[in-house]
């Protein structure tokens, strides 16, 4: 066993989840516990999402992350918004020679909804992704700066995206000539639907997307994958590399899972204006945020949007509300567990670590998997 599997053995045997038979470095109790104690009630007025950003302040402060908060004010209400962002840096950080990546969630609901998918499933995520992430720098080194982002008002129009991007990210790529090489946007990853007919799409599905819409058809349109959005050039890298730290994740849950979650890839092209309003259904999130903004004829952000769609799967279709605890099945989490195992393996990949050497070793060696 060389010194580094060595290492990383000691160091996360205590993040590795082996509870019923799952074989994920996330940790699914304490996503459970971040999603029951402060991602399951409304966060839909001040009150409500104050507490939620000082939960997640405290859940970053845990780690090591200091973070900060970046109010705006919504262009048409008037209403103050606040983001929550921690900055793990990495030596150039500041430089030309930076290759940031940014992981983000928004963190509001709709009002009377608890949220626990939509999208406590997103914020729980990025909080893991960023405990293993810091956990991994106490061992290994890092080259490329990952910044955490949990958004404000996604449901009012997306301004707390919008204003990230416009007040902070391009600002910073001005001054400092940083590159961001990806965006991810994680928006519902805990509901799981093997169920033949659970997953409905919009009606302009199948007219922009014939191929995903044929590959639907053959899955029996079950909710058993992630939908991974994004642009059909600049985004054609992120979309590859996310894609392979999926399929590995996937490849490493099914020694213990009976079903086989996949990716169903939504390639969009924006700069057809005639069509733009019809792609609404598919860009009505915070991706959008990074796809236009006020420099993007100069500035092209890589960006993906990872979404198990949300109100369009399972008995969501029918009451767009039902969003509570009751979401925590033990097959959701296991889809959640895989998703940020996905998140952090593409995390270590594109922020340059050195972890990335012995990541399939500690699963060979903790879960007696055959690792090619």
């Amino acid at each position: 066993m060389t010194f580094k599997l060595f290492g990383f053995l000691i160091f996360l045997m205590g993040l590795c989840t082996v509870a019923s038979g799952l074989t994920t470095i996330a940790d699914v109790d304490r996503m459970k516990h971040d999603l029951s104690k402060f991602l399951s009630i409304s966060r839909f007025n001040e009150t409500e999402k104050s507490v939620a950003r000082a939960a997640i302040k405290r859940a970053l402060e845990a780690v090591g992350l200091t973070s900060m908060t970046h109010t705006f004010i919504h262009e048409e209400s008037n209403e103050i918004g606040a983001n929550v962002i921690a900055v793990q840096k990495g030596p150039y950080f500041g430089t030309g020679n930076d290759k940031m990546m940014i992981l983000s969630a928004n963190y509001d609901t709709v009002e009377g909804s608890q949220g626990v998918d939509d999208n406590g499933s997103g914020v729980a995520a990025v909080l893991e992704a960023a405990r293993v992430m810091s956990t991994l720098d106490n061992l290994y080194s890092r080259q490329n700066t990952i910044v955490y982002v949990f958004f404000d008002m996604k449901h009012k129009a997306l301004a707390g995206s919008h204003a990230f991007v416009e007040d902070v990210l391009l600002p910073l790529m001005e001054r400092t000539n940083t590159r961001v090489v990806g965006t991810i946007i994680a928006d519902g990853l805990l509901h799981f639907d093997p169920f033949p007919g659970s997953q409905a799409m919009p009606p302009e599905f199948e007219s922009f997307f014939p191929e995903a819409a044929q590959k639907l058809h053959e899955h029996s349109h079950m909710g058993d994958f992630i939908q991974i959005s994004s642009r059909n050039d600049v985004d054609e890298e992120l979309v590859r590399k996310y894609t392979r730290a999926y399929d590995r994740s996937c490849e490493m849950l099914s020694t213990d899972w009976p079903f086989h979650p996949w990716s169903l890839n939504l390639e969009m092209n924006i700069g057809n204006i005639t069509t733009l309003d019809r792609l609404h259904p598919f860009l009505y999130s915070d991706h959008s945020s990074f796809f236009f903004h006020s420099k993007q004829k100069n500035v092209q952000i890589p960006t993906i949007y990872l979404s198990d769609t949300l109100s369009l799967r399972g008995v969501r279709q029918y009451c767009v509300q039902c969003d509570g605890l009751y979401m925590m099945t033990e097959q959701n989490m296991k889809f959640l567990a895989l998703m940020t195992d996905s998140l952090i393996r593409l995390l270590i990949d594109m922020s340059g670590s050195s972890a990335s050497e012995v990541v399939d070793d500690l699963y060979s060696f903790m879960f007696n998997i055959d690792v090619e």
